[in-house]
């Protein structure tokens, strides 16, 4: 008579156990580092618009003091295409875009804050509203416009009027 023998093979109940509950604690480390990528992503993006509207802002003023401007003006055709004109203040930064004659223009609602988004960075993306239907919410206080990451509203850009400063703000 023959005698067989049977091998088993695979893991036994311990050993899946042991690997369930060391994938478990491996996932719970790396899950916060993926969290921190995605936050890492989006500062990186709103660092990336800041320094795209602090140079758009810079051109507008430079536009503003080439002309011999010393003052106010109104409609300053910014990109020689008559399509994106500025309102500058009396320091020469920029406070609005619309077409009517201001003697003198100021940045004063939350509206001018998205005209002048929209004029430096040619109506591009990342998109600015005064609600959360864009990329960016734009509010304003006291000659400043903040514009909020509507995915992230800890990080914001701030523009100031009366100085030409942008800031930004990407710490949580």
């Amino acid at each position: 008579m023959e005698r067989h023998t049977l091998s088993q093979s695979g893991f036994t109940l311990i050993e899946l156990i042991t690997v369930i509950i060391l994938l478990g604690v491996l996932s719970v480390t790396a899950l916060p580092r993926f969290v921190n990528i995605q936050d890492d992503a989006l500062a990186a993006s709103v660092q990336g618009t800041a320094t795209a509207f602090e140079a758009a802002v810079k051109l507008a003023h430079l536009k503003w003091a080439v002309g011999g401007n010393n003052g106010p003006v109104d409609n300053l055709d910014l990109y020689g295409n008559g399509l994106n004109e500025m309102d500058m203040n009396a320091n020469g930064w920029p406070v609005q875009s619309y077409p009517p004659y201001e003697a003198n223009p100021l940045l004063d609602n939350a509206w001018d804050c998205t005209s002048v988004w929209g004029a430096l960075l040619l109506d591009g993306s990342p998109t600015v509203a005064e609600n959360t239907s864009a990329d960016y919410q734009a509010t304003y206080s006291a000659n400043t416009c903040t514009f909020y990451l509507v995915d992230q509203p800890a990080y914001s850009i701030f523009y100031d009027s009366n100085t030409g400063q942008v800031t930004v703000d990407v710490t949580l």
